[in-house]
């Protein structure tokens, strides 16, 4: 099991094999979590929000409804959706 000294300003360095194990690099997020009497540490990606969300408007924007939902309310789709997930939730239990 490596060992890894912790430096004056709380630093570690994570072993070259375990960074390896991962592919972590350097600048890489990592999110810290304590865990029973450790410390967890897992490897995060960042996402910019605004460019998200504008591949996810421009998606939605682009996005045409079904020829079987052509004429309907969003109101009777949305609802026609609740029912299926919830039947699939029943026939899974």
């Amino acid at each position: 099991m490596p060992l890894v000294t912790v430096k004056p300003r709380f630093q570690v360095t994570i072993p070259a094999r375990l960074r390896k194990g991962i592919d972590l690099r350097e600048g890489d997020i990592m999110e810290a979590t304590l865990v029973g009497d450790g410390i967890l540490l897992r490897p995060k990606q960042v996402v910019d929000r605004e460019a998200a969300a504008g591949r996810i408007g421009a998606a939605l924007a682009a996005a045409r409804p079904s020829p079987g939902d052509a004429g309907r309310s969003e109101d009777e789709i949305m609802n026609d959706t609740i029912a299926d997930i919830a039947s699939s939730r029943r026939n899974r239990r």
